[in-house]
């Protein structure tokens, strides 16, 4: 049988048989049937998930563990932590703060305790930084009063008044043209039910214009429920679109609350919306990226990307890729110079949330910094366990996401990429994103480029946490961008780039 064939029925028949352990988490009041695949908080256990084995040509890899690299995710969350025990509600490792830059010398540590050479930082002033400081929400009618333990402020929310506001709440249905049409929204507080997209990349208040259509009409607040299930808090914008930003203070919501905010509404006594919210924008914060190299035998160079900031505990965005990013300099650094073909510059760079102005960077000085690199690898969103939407409930499995993924570069360099990913088990969406998101995007096509990233509902909200980042995802990309390096350091650069590039060079 044909060696890459019997590798792709062997992943199937593990995903296959993986497939079935789909872990319910029992709703409220319900007795809760034990699961051998679940840890006593109900979490999928760590070894619930079934790698895939390493092949015996590739042993070397299997010294990238999962566990280990789990250890430093959690080093990282324990930053987001220190955010939070200091009573901040806007709290994780938020761009500009200095969690971000405590984020950039824990890389740095890491860096120093490889071996690598010329760790140093970096600093990018960033522009006006929108912060919420405190805010507190109540509804009350039908002789009863509410509060939400999921809602925070729309990031970039206007604040309310020094004394708050007070407002009748209605609700709009997904807030399409045709669910305002005959209602009178003028000083009302607008409630909103937005439907996401998978991956939270979009949604339905901003698709449908629900946002800036509220505001037009003379809305004095507006409430987005976040369309998923459970009762997620999430940092989310409203946006009015280009040049149209929403001048009403903005709040989001969890399904959960916000079905009960809808319900109270729909026993048809006007309900009062009670809310004050403290927003504050901070001029001439300073983000702060860290870089580091381990030099190799020419004067060519392949970058490992990684961003610091996050919202909540970010565990997975970006605690996860930082931890494969100091993962692989551990690793590369046991190798012998002489046996590096090319230096590697490792970069935690900074403001992912607030423009990247890292990559933004290195973009505008492409024909200097990046001149003589063979391969950008991104490090980002790495492992995240599948979720499965069961009536209001989510239920976790022990399979890992797929992950969108980008190549940039020679049909050669899309071969290596894609028996690495096969090899490791590194599971895709199967069709290739059209450009690389997140921390790439400035980059995309400066050099030869590859990233897998993974973009759960999650993503963003206070469900981003450590017991759902499975240890068995991040070994599988780490191995896979591993044996990425290696086979990239095989080759010529000029076989690495795509024809139109080589034709610009």
């Amino acid at each position: 049988m044909n060696i890459r064939f019997d590798r792709l029925l062997l992943a199937a028949g593990t995903l296959g048989a993986a497939a079935w352990l789909c872990v319910a988490q029992a709703p409220q009041g319900q007795q809760k049937t034990p699961s051998p695949f679940q840890d006593p908080a109900g979490h999928v256990r760590q070894d619930a998930y079934a790698p895939l084995p390493v092949p015996a040509a590739d042993r070397a890899y299997e010294k990238i563990d999962g566990h280990r690299i789990k250890e430093k995710d959690l080093e990282v969350v324990a930053i987001s932590h220190q955010s939070r025990d200091a009573g901040d509600r806007y709290w994780g490792r938020i761009a500009g703060t200095k969690y971000e830059k405590l984020t950039a010398q824990w890389a740095e540590a890491k860096w120093r305790q490889y071996g690598l050479t010329d760790v140093h930082e970096q600093e990018y002033t960033l522009g006006p930084q929108w912060f919420g400081l405190d805010w507190n929400v109540t509804a009350t009618g039908s002789g009863k009063t509410l509060t939400f333990k999921s809602l925070n402020p729309a990031v970039g929310s206007v604040p309310t008044p020094p004394g708050g506001l007070e407002a009748e709440a209605v609700w709009v249905g997904t807030g399409s043209a045709a669910d305002f049409m005959g209602r009178d929204v003028r000083g009302k507080a607008v409630l909103i039910l937005s439907i996401l997209e998978p991956g939270n990349m979009g949604e339905s208040a901003g698709w449908e214009g629900a946002w800036k259509r509220a505001a037009d009409l003379g809305a004095a607040a507006i409430f987005t429920i976040w369309g998923y299930n459970e009762n997620l808090a999430v940092w989310q914008g409203m946006s009015g679109g280009r040049g149209n930003p929403i001048r009403v203070p903005g709040f989001f919501m969890g399904w959960e609350d916000g079905k009960a905010l809808r319900d109270l509404i729909a026993q048809g006594n006007p309900v009062k919306l009670k809310m004050n919210l403290k927003t504050e924008m901070r001029d001439n914060l300073k983000a702060v990226a860290s870089f580091a190299t381990l030099p190799g035998m020419s004067d060519e160079n392949i970058w490992v990307i990684a961003h610091t900031d996050g919202y909540y505990e970010a565990a997975l965005d970006n605690a996860s890729g930082l931890a494969v990013m100091t993962t692989l300099a551990e690793y590369f650094s046991q190798i012998p110079k002489e046996k590096r073909r090319r230096s590697i510059t490792f970069a935690a760079t900074s403001g992912h949330h607030a423009g990247s102005p890292t990559t933004l960077y290195l973009h505008d000085h492409r024909d200097s910094i990046l001149a003589k690199t063979a391969l950008i690898l991104n490090c980002e969103h790495i492992s995240h366990n599948d979720l499965l939407q069961w009536s209001t409930h989510l239920r976790a499995s022990n399979t890992i996401q797929e992950r969108r993924w980008w190549v940039y570069g020679s049909n050669r360099l899309m071969d290596i990429a894609h028996k690495a990913f096969l090899e490791f088990g590194v599971n895709l969406v199967a069709e290739m994103d059209p450009n690389a998101s997140g921390d790439m995007g400035h980059i995309e096509r400066d050099a030869p480029s590859i990233q897998v990233i993974d973009s759960p509902e999650i993503k963003h909200t206070d469900w981003d946490i450590p017991e759902r980042v499975p240890d068995a995802g991040l070994a599988a990309v780490a191995r896979a961008y591993a044996k990425i390096i290696d086979e990239v350091n095989k080759m010529d650069r000029k076989d690495l780039l795509p024809v139109s590039f080589r034709s610009q060079r």
